[in-house]
């Protein structure tokens, strides 16, 4: 049984590295291009997601053919692998943000404050909320929203992808020691 936990556990490790080694590309890409806050940077990021999570949770079925794979394991490795991937997309955009273009943080002050105009927000809470927004945005800050939001997305995905991932053990008395 500890086995098979530390197979989830070094595989949430492993693809959770290839996750975030995606995530990075796809950002560095469109920062290159200049339009690092691009919803279409986003919604490739979901796909990333989606993607390596449903790619390692094939892969452990696959692998598990006898012992079968259940729903809570296939969940757990799902989480696990958005929390390593995140927590390197976190190191990597705090670099961003802090060296690499110390100006980052305004610029994405100024793009929030554009779509809150282009939503239909009146100036006044706009105003408010962007005074806020100055006050806590920091590289620190934004880096632990996103390793907060990468792994509560991974786990909503995960929530999803597990069902379909989910296998019953070929083998009647497995786990039974």
């Amino acid at each position: 049984m500890e086995n098979q936990s530390n197979t989830v556990n070094h595989m949430a490790m492993s693809y959770g590295l290839y996750m975030g080694l995606a995530l990075i590309l796809n950002s560095v890409i469109f920062y290159v291009m200049g339009t690092p806050f691009s919803p279409v940077c986003g919604y490739i990021s979901y796909a990333i997601l989606i993607g390596a999570i449903g790619w390692s949770m094939k892969i452990y079925r696959d692998e598990n053919s006898e012992g079968g794979v259940t729903y809570g394991r296939a969940l757990g490795l799902g989480t696990l692998q958005s929390l390593f991937a995140s927590l390197i997309m976190a190191f990597f955009t705090f670099v961003l943000f802090k060296i690499v273009d110390k100006n980052l943080i305004d610029k994405l002050l100024t793009f929030m404050e554009e779509q809150m105009i282009r939503a239909g927000i009146n100036d006044n809470q706009a105003d408010t909320a962007m005074a806020m927004y100055r006050k806590i945005m920091t590289p620190l800050t934004y880096s632990l929203g996103q390793i907060l939001g990468i792994t509560l997305m991974g786990f909503i995905f995960s929530l999803i992808l597990a069902i379909f991932f989910q296998k019953k053990s070929t083998d009647p008395f497995h786990g039974i020691e």
